[in-house]
C-alpha cells in the first residue's frame, strides 16, 4: 500500500473509532452502567452525554479535515491525528483522577464484572481501544513525514 494511502487510512480509522466506539459502547452496549444507571445523578449523566458529544465532534472534525485536505499537508494531518486521538488521551488521563475506575468492579447495576487479566494485570477494553486508536493516529501522522528519498528529489529539482 502506498505510504500516503496507508497514512490516510490509519487517520480515518482513528477518527471513525473516536466517532463510533464511545457512543456505541457506552450509550448502547453499556447503557445500564452509564446513562440508564439509576444510581447516577442527572449531573453525572450530563457529563457522560457531554463526553459522547465531544467524541462525536472530535471524530467528525478529524474526518472533515481528512476529506478536504491533501495527505501531504503535514499540519492538517497532524490536526486530524490530534482530533482523532485526543478523546482517548483524555480517557486514559481520567483514569488517574482519584475515585475513578476504568472498569465495573462492584457496580451497583451491572454487578461484579471482572476485567480479563494478563499476568495479574487487569486489561480494560476501553484502555485497549484508546491505545489502539492513539497508535493508529500517531502512525498515520508519522507516515505523512517526507521520506529521505522525497527530500533528496526536492533538493535536486531546486
Amino acid at each position: 500500500m502506498h505510504r500516503e494511502k496507508l497514512a490516510k487510512w490509519l487517520l480515518v480509522a482513528a477518527a471513525i473509532s473516536t466517532l463510533t466506539i464511545p457512543i456505541g459502547v457506552d450509550a448502547v452496549l453499556l447503557a445500564n452502567g452509564h446513562m440508564n444507571n439509576p444510581a447516577w445523578l442527572p449531573h453525572a449523566k450530563l457529563h457522560c452525554a457531554m463526553s459522547f458529544f465531544a467524541a462525536a465532534s472530535l471524530g467528525s472534525a478529524a474526518l472533515a479535515i481528512l476529506k478536504v485536505r491533501p495527505t501531504s499537508d503535514r499540519f492538517s494531518m497532524g490536526l486530524a491525528a490530534f482530533l482523532g486521538s485526543t478523546f482517548w488521551i483524555g480517557l486514559i488521563a481520567a483514569g488517574f483522577w482519584p475515585g475513578t475506575s476504568y472498569g465495573f468492579l462492584n457496580d451497583p447495576v451491572l454487578g461484579n464484572i471482572r476485567e480479563p487479566e494478563l499476568g495479574g494485570i487487569s486489561i480494560y477494553p476501553n484502555v485497549v481501544a484508546a491505545m489502539i486508536t492513539i497508535v493508529m493516529a500517531i502512525g498515520g501522522y508519522w507516515l505523512t513525514a517526507p521520506t529521505k528519498l522525497t527530500e533528496q528529489n526536492v533538493t535536486k529539482k531546486t
